[in-house]
């Protein structure tokens, strides 16, 4: 179909499963790619903070002659990155699924 000139083209369909893949690379990127900058730039926030922030499970030392503490804090500390990829995941494909 040819679009005359001076007329808009349509917007380009986004595909859900896409979305939701680049958001489990990294929180925001699944905005991202369905053109919603402000919300990929709260996610990918709120990724850098829990991955490398304060609570970051990088900080966490383990001894390797009894790793299951360790563990078991590197896995508390992961949790609220956890629920942001996930929630960031969900949402893309949702967000990609509603404009497609």
């Amino acid at each position: 179909m040819h679009v005359p000139e001076g007329t808009p083209a349509s917007p380009k369909r986004r595909r859900p499963l896409v979305a939701a893949v680049l958001s489990g690379i990294f929180p925001g990127l699944g905005q991202l790619y369905n053109r919603q900058p402000l919300k990929a730039l709260l996610f990918l926030a709120g990724g850098v903070v829990t991955s490398f922030g304060p609570l970051s499970p990088l900080d966490v030392d383990i001894d390797l002659s009894d790793p299951a503490p360790g563990m078991q804090k590197v896995l508390v500390a992961s949790l609220p990155f956890l629920a942001i990829a996930l929630w960031s995941v969900i949402d893309a494909y949702r967000t990609g699924r509603s404009t497609s």
